[in-house]
């Protein structure tokens, strides 16, 4: 054995002979095959084998031997050596960040390989590669970011008619979750996302309001300069691949430079006054047309009802006439002492003039003065023939 030197018969190591003679080792005294000398204690190679036949064991190695101590004694330093670069490797696989990670919610997993984009995770648990083979990047992909424009001269802008007004509007905007590739667009294609948002904003504000006259942007047409902002915003992100979403435009503040601010208040007043008189105006105009309306078709209808009893007063006496005169021509003596008698009763009747026949001679008495009074009383019957 290592530890023992047979010199001297008495089996000493080098703590002293482990026989007989003087006792000095340290470990104790171990039983002499020979009965000889007191307890011992146990043979460190033994110790040595006994370790190594149980990590055997444990890993389906075969144990060693009693002899080859030295072979043996090699083989467990392997053995003990390969068993903690194992656990090693599992510990530092199973580390957060090494071999496997976590995504929230509002969060994509981005995985780069050797710095390279590789995939992209939803959220919940996942594996990769342990680091630097593969690293992950976690960026807030739900979470909508507002940032406000116009504050200083930034805000002031130019119109189509040449005038100066100051805008103030804020932009919300989140990553572009719409097509697969847009958390990769915005991470890889886009260096300072905010300050590009900002500056596309700004530029298509400008010209959003550099095509459009002042009245139209401080009155009706600020959903409008909203809406057409928010689109060319959009259609020049897109362009950029940027991976940017924009959900809305708010336009907060549109009005004239303070120096000026108090003539376009008086402007705005004016026109108030002016669209308040047209609609007085109007009103009137509403109340007055109608009656006049109703006049005019009053007196059409009037009109129209005078021609036709005139008209048809007019086709009386002409069928009239034209019947008279069809009996004319078959009697014409009859018909005009016929005529000439109605005539003669109609201008007489209404007279106290008495026609007395010169044939009929003098009568004896004659009440002329009751005969005029009673024919004035009854000029119509008179007429008729009703002293016949």
């Amino acid at each position: 054995m290592p530890w023992n030197d047979n010199q001297g018969g008495g089996g000493g190591g080098p703590w002293g002979s482990g026989g007989g003679g003087n006792n000095q080792n340290p470990w104790g005294q171990r039983p002499n095959g020979n009965g000889g000398g007191g307890d011992q204690g146990p043979d460190l190679d033994e110790v040595v084998r006994d370790l190594q036949r149980k990590l055997g064991g444990l890993f389906g190695g075969k144990g060693g031997g009693t002899g080859g101590g030295k072979k043996g004694g090699g083989g467990a330093s392997a053995f003990g050596f390969g068993f903690i670069i194992a656990v090693i490797a599992v510990i530092w696989f199973l580390m957060p960040g090494s071999g496997w990670y976590q995504v929230g919610p509002n969060q994509a997993g981005v995985v780069m390989r050797f710095g390279e984009y590789s995939r992209t995770s939803s959220p919940g648990f996942h594996f990769k590669l342990p680091s630097p083979i593969e690293t992950v990047v976690l960026p807030e992909v739900t979470t909508t970011n507002e940032m406000t424009i116009g504050q200083g001269s930034e805000g002031q802008m130019l119109t189509r008619d040449e005038n100066i007004v100051d805008i103030d509007f804020a932009v919300q905007w989140r990553v572009d979750l719409s097509y697969p590739d847009g958390v990769r667009d915005y991470l890889f294609n886009v260096r300072d996302p905010q300050g590009t948002v900002r500056a596309v904003a700004e530029s298509a504000m400008r010209e959003v309001v550099g095509t459009s006259d002042l009245q139209f942007i401080i009155t009706e047409g600020r959903s409008e300069v909203s809406r057409r902002t928010r689109e060319l915003l959009q259609e020049t992100l897109n362009e950029y691949a940027a991976g940017i979403e924009v959900l809305q435009v708010n336009l907060r503040n549109a009005q004239p430079p303070e120096r000026v601010i108090d003539a376009f208040r008086g402007v705005d007043v004016a026109q108030q006054e002016a669209e308040r008189a047209q609609l007085n105006a109007t009103a009137h105009a509403n109340s007055v047309i109608p009656a006049a309306r109703g006049e005019a078709a009053q007196l059409t209808q009037a009109a129209q009802a005078y021609r036709d009893s005139v008209i048809a007063q007019a086709q009386g006496d002409a069928d009239r006439f034209i019947s008279i005169y069809n009996e004319y021509a078959q009697a014409p003596d009859v018909t005009r002492r016929r005529m000439y008698l109605e005539t003669l009763e109609q201008v007489i009747g209404r007279s106290d003039i008495i026609v007395l026949d010169g044939d009929a001679g003098a009568m004896p008495y004659l009440p002329l003065d009751q005969l005029g009074r009673n024919r004035v009383r009854n000029p119509i019957r008179n007429a008729q023939g009703g002293d016949q």
